[in-house]
C-alpha cells in the first residue's frame, strides 16, 4: 500500500501545480490585456515632450493636429498601422520621432492621444 500512497501523492502534487500554472497564465494575460488600453495622460505628455516639435508646427511636412486635410490621407480607422509608423519610421517620419529612448508603449499612447485630438477637431 505504500507504494500506491506515494503515486496518488505524486499525482495530486502535479494536478494542484497545472492548477496554480493555469492561475498564473491568467493572471498574465489580465495584466496584458490592461496594459494594452491607452494611457491619454501619458499620451499627452509624451506628444507634448516630443511629439509637438515636428506636429505643431509642420516641421519637415509633419501633419499638424489641427490639418484633418492632411490626416485624411492617413490611416486613423488603423491604430496600429500608425503606431508602427510612429514607432518603425515611415517616409519623413524618423524612428520614434528621432527620440529612441521612448518605449514602444509611450509611442502607442502618443499615436492614440494624437487620434483623439484629431477626431476632437472635426
Amino acid at each position: 500500500m505504500v507504494p500506491n500512497r506515494s503515486i496518488s501523492s505524486t499525482i495530486t502534487a502535479a494536478s494542484l501545480a497545472l492548477i496554480l500554472a493555469g492561475c498564473v497564465s491568467e493572471t498574465k494575460t489580465s495584466m496584458r490585456n490592461d496594459s494594452s488600453q491607452p494611457d491619454y495622460v501619458r499620451g499627452r505628455y509624451v506628444y507634448n515632450a516630443f511629439c509637438a516639435e515636428c506636429h505643431d508646427s509642420g516641421e519637415g511636412g509633419a501633419p499638424t493636429l489641427d490639418d484633418t486635410e492632411a490626416w485624411e490621407s492617413r490611416s486613423l480607422g488603423f491604430p496600429s498601422l500608425l503606431t508602427n509608423h510612429a514607432t518603425e519610421g515611415f517616409l519623413n517620419m524618423p524612428e520614434k520621432g528621432a527620440h529612441t529612448d521612448l518605449s514602444d508603449d509611450a509611442v502607442r499612447d502618443a499615436v492614440q492621444y494624437m487620434i483623439r485630438e484629431i477626431a476632437r477637431g472635426e
